[in-house]
């Protein structure tokens, strides 16, 4: 009986987990809150984000969920469109890899990191403004994105659905690079489409606030 149970017991969570694990589902980001890309003031110190880079590195088979891979056609074959637009990696309640999680068409890493920067850069203080329209003074940002990624943990009782990103962000008259990064855990009983989304919506939400505290401030 008890081993019954105990077969059972393994057996939810990878009902729970396979549900779609296979296939490859497409979510959207939502865009960052209304509060943190509130209207720039007009008479605001100008910045132009002049360039975000997704320079991620995909393997073949990583022994760390936390290493961006890829189902289907594998790292090696799959093309720019879905690295640009993949952020994790489903897995069965072993830890085995299965389907991936990608962005909608339209939306890629670089765009979403791109948006909440300008809405954080919005919220320190700043008018983001565009390479046509950008005052010769204003601050130029450029962005490399080192981490950007979801994925699942299977534990016994709960699994663990986290989310790095990191970024190094280069403003003019720095001295090197500014670090901005975010790292948010989740416990769940069941990992849904939603999930995927909550889990990197409070990542994002860290990093910005990361963003505001270590970037330049406004010049008064």
């Amino acid at each position: 009986m008890k081993q019954r149970i105990l077969a059972l017991a393994l057996l939810v969570p990878l009902v729970l987990l396979e549900g779609c694990a296979t296939s490859r589902s497409e979510v959207r980001l939502a865009s960052p809150p209304p509060a943190a890309a509130r209207a720039p003031d007009a008479k605001a110190p100008a910045v132009l984000i002049r360039s975000v880079k997704d320079e991620r590195v995909f393997e073949q088979a990583p022994d760390e969920p936390s290493t961006p891979s890829l189902g289907f056609e594998g790292a090696a074959q799959a093309t720019a469109d879905i690295k640009a637009r993949a952020i994790g990696r489903k897995r069965n309640s072993f830890g085995k890899a299965l389907g991936d999680v990608l962005l909608q068409e339209g939306q890629t890493v670089a765009g979403v990191v791109r948006e909440n920067l300008a809405a954080a850069l919005t919220a320190a203080g700043y008018r983001v403004a565009d390479e046509k329209t950008a005052d010769p003074n204003a601050l130029v940002v450029d962005v490399r994105i080192r981490k950007f990624w979801s994925w699942i943990q299977p534990g016994f009782w709960a699994i663990t659905v986290a989310a790095d990103i990191a970024t190094d962000v280069d403003v003019t008259g720095a001295s090197g690079p500014t670090s901005i990064s975010a790292h948010v855990e989740d416990g769940r009983q069941i990992v849904t489409e939603g999930a995927w989304l909550e889990t990197l919506g409070k990542a994002l939400q860290a990093w910005r606030q990361d963003a505001e505290k270590k970037l330049p401030a406004p010049p008064h």
